[in-house]
Parts: structure tokens; sequence; C-alpha cells
């Protein structure tokens, strides 16, 4: 029976099958979630989200849930979160997004070594360190955010970035490729010379 096969993929006991998701706690929803996802055979899934919810050793469960059906099953994940430690541990390439504008995509190990966009550098230093003497200085945004509808055609990020020069309240910044395979929106780099 296919149900049964998706459970005992995604690690819930058989007899939850007849459970109300009410009755269940928080990572077997999630299961569930994922049984339901994979129950199309799908190439490609997007997770918004994922693991918002749960609490850190359940988050790492279904982390590693996905990871090893990832591999199994050849699949394809596309993560929506604003928590970096996920987008860390589980992505190869990776999109920031501020207001709906792409501002730097670049691959996971790139990215979290050598941030190009201001507000990319704020993210990654709001990421909380265990180390106490290898601890990066936490960036603080101020300002307002500007309006995400019908947003006037300079850079989005302008009024609330550290680094804001003329031309960026002036122009709306295009996504260049300022390092092999890293993007970024920001007058503050140039294109790649080929």
């Amino acid at each position: 029976m296919r149900v049964l096969d998706l459970m005992d993929t995604v690690g819930l006991a058989h007899r939850l099958i007849n459970t109300y998701p009410h009755e269940l706690d928080g990572g077997r929803r999630q299961r569930i979630g994922i049984a339901r996802a994979l129950a199309m055979n799908p190439k490609f899934i997007v997770c918004d989200e994922p693991v918002s919810s749960l609490d850190v050793s359940i988050q790492a469960q279904i982390l590693n849930l996905m990871k090893t059906i990832q591999r199994e099953m050849g699949i394809t994940y596309m993560f929506i979160t604003h928590n970096l430690s996920v987008v860390n541990h589980f992505s190869d390439d990776i999109a920031v997004m501020y207001l709906g504008r792409l501002v730097e995509r670049a691959p996971s190990e790139a990215l979290f070594q050598e941030p190009l966009h201001p507000y990319t550098e704020a993210l990654l230093s709001a990421i909380p360190v265990a180390r106490i003497h290898d601890r990066h200085k936490r960036i603080m945004l101020k300002g307002e955010l500007a309006s995400p509808i019908d947003p006037e055609p300079v850079c989005r990020f302008a009024v609330r970035c550290n680094q804001c020069t003329h031309i960026c309240t002036k122009e709306e910044p295009p996504l260049i490729e300022a390092r092999p395979n890293h993007f970024v929106a920001c007058h503050l780099h140039q294109p790649m010379r080929s």
C-alpha cells in the first residue's frame, strides 16, 4: 500500500495511519506534509519555511530526513526561509531577496565567505555564533522599509543601507556578475571583466 510506504519513508509509525492532524505534534505533522509532497513522485519541491515552527532538535531531524530523501530520490528542493543556519546546512546555491528583488546569488560557500550585498552582510551578521572569541560585529539596520507596492526605480535597500551613495537613490542597480558565478545588484560592485 502506497500510504504505508510513504509513512515508512518519512519515519511515521503505521499505528498513526488513522490519527487526526490535531492529535500529532509538529514534527509528525511536518513528516505528513513531506509524505504528501512525495506522493506525486516529484523531481522538484518548493519548501516554504519547512522547519520554522519546530524546536531545534526536531528541525535537525526533519532536515536530516529531507537530505536523506533528496539523496535517495534525486529530488531538488527550493527553500524559502529566513533561517540562514538552515540555508547554510542545506543549500548548494543561495539567492537573497529584499522586498521582492533579487540582490545576491552565489554558491553557498562563496556567499557565506564573502557576501557582496550590504543586506546579505547584515543577514549573516545576525546568525548566532556559539564561540565567544569568534563573533562578528552585528550590523544593525536602521531606517524605514521602502514600500514594496509600486516601488521607485532605485535601490530598494538604500534607505536602510549604511553604505548608500548618491547613485543608490537615483538608479536601480542591475544584477551583475561581480565574481565567477557570484551575482549582486549593488552599485558598490562592478561587473567582472572577461
